[in-house]
């Protein structure tokens, strides 16, 4: 299986650099390496001009640089089996994967086999939208997983394997609501004792519009300190789905 590692897509979301540095410095055959964001991660900032995940599908015309690097990353993603990408959060208990809408079934399998049990399906505009072979992997920073030399073992790993297939998979989740710092202010959020991937309740659910149940992340994020945190709705499965 040939693989594409992405680390750096936010320069101050250190995992994937030090697992990009790890394969740079151990190379596995199979697998290539590549810092997303180089100009963020030696500023040591999430970004220069604009997000770079927020910045896909990119342009290699772009006035901006991450417009321009967000073309360059797709294209390269497209030579290879599976696309890791790696993230870092400051909320605990967060770990999890993103996938495309219209992901490649198999990346699923692949979430399960890297022993992340919890798959959320991006319809905005990521990496993963456009990338259907890219699973963005997010690590909790007080995670015994946020661990470059865990990663590295896991990729090479996968990288030996031809075809992945699991039997247990991963719960899947849509991403539905973006908690705003109004949010936070009109309803009092810090007052709740919300949990990544809990249950905030039938009351708060309606309070933000959404339908019950519904599950928070990257509650009080320090790496987006613009927003409060996201809503996800659990992804019902149906005849025929992964």
């Amino acid at each position: 299986m040939k693989i594409l590692v992405i680390g750096g897509m936010h320069g101050n979301e250190t995992l994937g650099i030090e697992v990009v540095n790890l394969l740079t410095k151990n190379p596995i055959t199979n697998v290539d390496a590549t810092i997303a964001n180089p100009e963020a991660v030696q500023g040591s900032c999430r970004f220069t001009g604009k997000d770079l995940n927020r910045s896909f599908p990119g342009s290699s015309v772009g006035e901006c640089y991450e417009d321009r690097r967000a073309a360059e990353l797709l294209k390269m993603c497209k030579i290879y089996d599976v696309v890791l990408d790696f993230h870092n959060t400051y909320c605990g208990n967060n770990d999890c994967s993103f996938v495309g809408d219209e992901a490649k079934a198999m990346l699923y399998d692949v979430s399960a086999l890297l022993g992340l049990d919890k798959v959320i399906v991006a319809n905005y505009d990521c990496i993963n939208k456009y990338a259907q072979n890219c699973v963005s992997i997010e690590i909790s920073m007080d995670s015994p997983r946020n661990n470059a030399e865990i990663w590295y073992e896991s990729i090479r790993c996968l990288s030996v394997i031809e075809s992945v297939k699991v039997t247990s998979k991963p719960k899947k989740y849509k991403f539905v609501y973006r908690m705003t710092l109004d949010d936070k202010e009109r309803l009092g959020l810090e007052n709740y004792v919300l949990e990544a991937f809990k249950d905030i309740g039938s009351e708060l659910s309606k309070k933000l519009g959404v339908s019950a149940p519904a599950y928070p992340i990257f509650i009080a994020d320090k790496f987006t300190p613009y927003n409060y945190g996201g809503l996800l709705n659990v992804i019902e499965p149906t005849e025929g789905q992964v």
